[in-house]
């Protein structure tokens, strides 16, 4: 009998994969740690690293600027000597043979106060010369001239009696009494025979030689000469020395280890940290030895022989900050050409090792994964717990959640947890418990539909950024605002908000707030721009015209103007969420912030309507027209601020709206003459240039002040440290 075959089973689907939501948390929590902390410690060590580097340059940069300073301030005095000593009563006159000289107390006074001043001279067109050498710190030089101990100042004059000529010394304490003489010998010396004393009779100015080394202080120096008119006419010299210099460079730290040194193109020092290595003696094809200046090369120093090449192989040129390895050692260098000593160029060499910025930061990265390693261990018990109780919590909420799908919303429990997300979700099961019991009293339960919503609430903070920060001011508001109805000055305020912030928000700008009669507002937040400088330019110039074109109608329909002052400054600050969990404000807060508020109150001295930093100038001269204000120290701050007025866009600038009108190219062009001669102490032809604008221009205040201002200069001749910085002591 045949038995038929069982039909077969039909298989059952598979299973889709599951796996517990505590494990998966837990591999995914560690593994994202570890990705993490292995990142972080990367992505920091990296930046830090930058940072540092960055820093290095701005370390660099900083010792450049104070040796730049220093050098100005060295050769200042000397310039000053050979613009006016050549016209100080008694110039011309020789010395007599008791060494009296009717500016003998004011050289000694100058060369006290500045030691870089070696000797001071004049040599007269008969062949005698006089000169005062200063030893107060040059004992070798007192060693050579056989002066008595304690001389601070030789005195040195060559005279003539028919055809001979004699040399007398003459030595001197730091009073002026005689300590010693030396009379009647042989001169050999003839300043009309001297280099500088012929280039000055050459010319109607002061002349500077080049660098040379000097043979009696053994230092590189330079001198200046000017042509001496008088009875016994004559050129006047001054020898200034550059040993203090050595001495700066030396003081100046680049990291731990750097080095600082200046040379000119053929690679001969003028500065070197051991001043004793700036000259060399070298023996001639005669035998007889000479002094000469060092080179780099011969310093036996290999960073700045390297430094040297390095600007050689770079045909002469400056170095941007770079990096050069120096015996396998990474150094970043930099060589900066300044022009301030001799009639060449000359240059400064900065050199520092790599690992003197970037050595902490690896310290620091190895010491952080070492942390984050220890910190992971101990944790790891910690995260499991942590995820096993919300683990739990989540299942509660499965459960009660597939209860309420089956609409089995008789249950009473809530879930409750530490953990803000999965409390809150218990406490929105439970509200969507009780809200679909309530409607399904009045509806049929298959119509209870579940709605979820969720968001993220804003946070408290901040983050550091470069803005364009605005400041607006009225005019007098306050007086009208006293003679106007609260209604009436609303609606005026109103108008005048409108034409401002429609200016500002034109350009991309954030309005932070109004305070009164002021707006406060900022670019490059919270959307970047990379043009933030040039846009709160335009929208200055633009909210300042509208404010103009309202004043107009105002004043035509007899109601008060509101005349528009205005504060620029570019800077860093901190932008973000300030103030309370349920009442946040949008603002930015720094130093950059209350300098562009003071920039807008300084309208009101300098009686200008847009005002801003040299920054803004630095970054918008391209395609706006600045001139110079004032060098100011406002109130709390300690460093001074060149302040410029901003006049307009250039007439080629993408702004035709806000161009100046091409005669005031002109006059900005001539302002910064006067300017510039009212810095440098040339009072008497600024005052000339300053008037003749106030005649072109009558209404222009500014001008107007600066013929005050100099006038007083002239009338009280302020002392040599005068500097033309204005200190504010009000807001």
């Amino acid at each position: 009998m045949c038995v038929p075959e069982a039909e077969s089973a039909p298989t059952p689907p598979a299973k889709p994969l599951r796996v517990n939501l505590q494990a998966v948390v837990t591999t995914l929590l560690l593994g994202s740690i570890l990705s993490l902390a292995g990142v972080m410690a990367w992505f920091n060590y990296s930046r830090n690293a930058d940072a540092a580097l960055e820093m290095a340059g701005a370390v660099m940069s900083q010792v450049a600027e104070k040796v730049e300073m220093k050098t100005r301030l060295l050769v200042q005095p000397l310039r000053f000597l050979s613009d006016h000593a050549h016209l100080l009563p008694g110039a011309g006159t020789t010395a007599g043979g008791d060494f009296r000289h009717p500016l003998l107390p004011m050289f000694m006074d100058l060369m006290t106060d500045n030691p870089q001043l070696y000797s001071v001279y004049t040599g007269y067109d008969n062949g005698d010369f006089f000169q005062v050498i200063s030893l107060v710190t040059r004992p070798e030089v007192a060693q050579i001239l056989s002066a008595p101990p304690g001389t601070s100042f030789s005195l040195r004059r060559i005279s003539h009696a028919g055809g001979a000529r004699t040399e007398d010394w003459r030595h001197l304490d730091m009073a002026g009494r005689t300590l010693g003489t030396n009379r009647g010998q042989t001169a050999d010396y003839d300043p009309r025979t001297r280099p500088w004393y012929k280039a000055a009779l050459g010319r109607d100015g002061p002349v500077m030689t080049d660098l040379y080394l000097f043979s009696s202080p053994r230092d590189v120096g330079v001198t200046v000469a000017h042509r001496v008119p008088g009875h016994v006419p004559g050129v006047f010299g001054a020898d200034m020395t550059l040993d203090s210099l050595s001495r700066f460079l030396r003081a100046e730290k680049i990291g731990e280890s750097g080095l600082a040194f200046m040379f000119d193109d053929g690679g001969r020092l003028l500065a070197y940290p051991d001043p004793a290595r700036v000259a060399k003696v070298e023996a001639g094809p005669d035998g007889t030895e000479s002094l000469t200046r060092a080179t780099a090369a011969e310093l036996g120093d290999p960073v700045a022989a390297a430094v040297y090449r390095a600007f050689v192989e770079n045909g002469r040129a400056p170095l941007s900050q770079r990096r050069l390895d120096v015996d396998g050692v990474p150094y970043l260098v930099q060589v900066r050409a300044q022009s301030e000593l001799g009639t060449g160029w000359t240059y400064l060499a900065l050199a520092a090792p790599a690992r003197d910025f970037t050595g902490p930061m690896a310290r620091t990265r190895n010491q952080s994964l070492l942390f984050a390693a220890g910190l992971l261990a101990l944790g790891i018990p910690l995260m499991v717990l942590a995820v096993g109780q919300v683990s739990a919590s989540l299942r509660r909420l499965t459960a009660e959640a597939d209860r309420i799908r089956n609409l089995e919303l008789d249950s009473t429990d809530l879930v409750h947890s530490r953990i803000a997300e999965v409390a809150r979700l218990g406490d929105a099961v439970a509200s969507m418990r009780a809200a679909l019991n309530s409607f399904s009293r009045y509806l049929p339960r298959s119509l209870v539909k579940q709605f979820v919503a969720s968001g993220k609430d804003p946070e408290l903070g901040g983050e550091r950024r470069e803005l364009t920060l605005l400041f607006t001011d009225v005019e007098n508001f306050t007086p009208i605002s006293e003679n106007l109805a609260p209604e009436d000055l609303m609606a005026c305020m109103t108008d005048y908000f409108q034409a401002v912030g429609a200016a500002i928000l034109d350009t991309g700008g954030t309005i932070d707030k109004f305070i009164g009669d002021a707006v406060m507002a900022f670019w490059n937040a919270p959307v970047p721009s990379e043009d933030h400088v040039e846009r709160a330019c335009v929208a200055a110039l633009r909210l300042s015209r509208a404010s103009e074109t309202l004043c107009s109608c105002a004043l035509d329909a007899g109601k008060p103007v509101l005349h528009t002052r205005v504060g620029l400054h570019v800077g860093q600050a901190v932008v973000g969420n300030v103030g309370a969990s349920d009442r946040m404000n949008y603002t930015a807060l720094g130093s950059s912030v209350n300098l562009a508020s003071r920039l807008e109150g300084m309208n009101k001295f300098y009686a200008t309507r847009i005002l801003a930093s040299r920054e803004v100038r630095e970054r918008a001269r391209k395609n706006f027209l600045f001139r110079s204000v004032d060098v100011v120290v406002p109130k709390g701050a300690s460093e001074p601020l060149a302040v410029y007025e901003l006049v307009g866009a250039m007439p080629q600038s993408p702004y035709p709206d806000v161009a100046a009108p091409r005669p005031m190219l002109g006059f900005c062009s001539r302002w910064e003459r006067a300017i510039t001669l009212y810095r440098t102490v040339q009072w008497e032809k600024a005052l000339a240039e300053f008037t003749a604008m106030r005649e072109a221009a009558p209404d222009d205040a500014l001008a107007s002040m600066y013929c005050s201002r100099t006038r007083r200069l002239l009338e009280n001749k302020p002392g040599k440290d005068w500097k033309a910085i204005q200190r504010f002591k009000f807001k």
